[in-house]
C-alpha cells in the first residue's frame, strides 16, 4: 500500500478548514488533527501557516480552472459565457475563498501580493470574455472592458458574501440576472 502524501493530506485539510472557518480561526492543531497526520508532518512541509494558507489559495484558484475555460468558450456569445461561468462557481455556504482571505487578510503583507495577483488574473479573465462579448455585439461597449470586468467581480463578490449571510443562493440569482440586464447592449 502506497504511503500516504502528507502534504496534498494537509493542504486539502487546510483548504477546507480555512474556506469554512477563515484563517485567523483555524490553527495548525485543528489542521493536523483533521487530516490524521502527526503535527511534525505539517512543518516538514510547510514552514509556516502562512504557507499553507498561501498553498491553499493557489489551490482554490486551479481548482475553478474548469469553471474559468468557460469564459473562452468562443462558441458561445460572451455574455452567455460570463452567465454560465457565474452559474459554474454556484453558491457555497463558505463563500469565496479569495474574496474571505481578501478581507481577512488582505493587509498583511504576506498574503497582499498573491491576492493582488489572482485579483488581476481574474479581472484578466473577466475582461477578455468581456471583449469578446463587444465585438459579438453580445456587450456594451461604451465602457471599457476592464471598468465592466472590474465592477462585474465586485458585484459577483459582494453577492457571494451576502449568499453567506442569507444561507442560500438567491443573491447570487439576483446578481446574475442583473450582470445580464447591466452589461446588454
Amino acid at each position: 500500500m502506497p504511503k500516504p502524501n502528507h502534504k496534498e493530506v494537509l493542504l486539502d485539510a487546510g483548504l477546507a478548514a480555512f474556506h469554512r472557518r477563515g484563517y485567523h480561526a483555524t490553527g495548525v492543531q485543528e489542521i493536523v488533527s483533521s487530516a490524521g497526520v502527526p503535527k511534525g508532518s505539517f512543518y516538514s512541509h510547510f514552514e509556516s501557516k502562512d504557507a499553507l494558507g498561501l498553498a491553499a489559495l493557489a489551490r482554490y484558484w486551479e481548482d475553478r480552472a474548469k469553471a474559468r475555460a468557460l469564459l473562452r468558450d468562443a462558441s458561445l456569445p460572451g455574455l452567455e459565457r460570463l452567465d454560465r461561468y457565474f452559474a459554474a462557481l454556484g453558491y457555497s455556504e463558505d463563500g469565496c475563498l479569495i474574496g474571505n482571505f481578501t478581507a481577512e487578510l488582505g493587509q498583511l503583507d504576506a498574503f497582499r501580493e498573491d491576492l493582488s495577483r489572482l485579483w488581476r488574473q481574474w479581472t484578466d479573465a473577466l475582461s477578455q470574455c468581456l471583449a469578446d462579448g463587444q465585438r459579438d455585439g453580445s456587450v456594451r461597449t461604451d465602457i471599457p472592458v476592464t471598468e465592466l470586468a472590474r465592477t462585474v467581480l465586485a458585484l459577483w463578490e459582494g453577492a457571494v458574501l451576502s449568499a453567506k449571510v442569507e444561507r442560500g443562493p438567491k443573491p447570487l440569482n439576483i446578481a446574475r440576472r442583473t450582470l445580464r440586464r447591466l452589461l446588454a447592449p
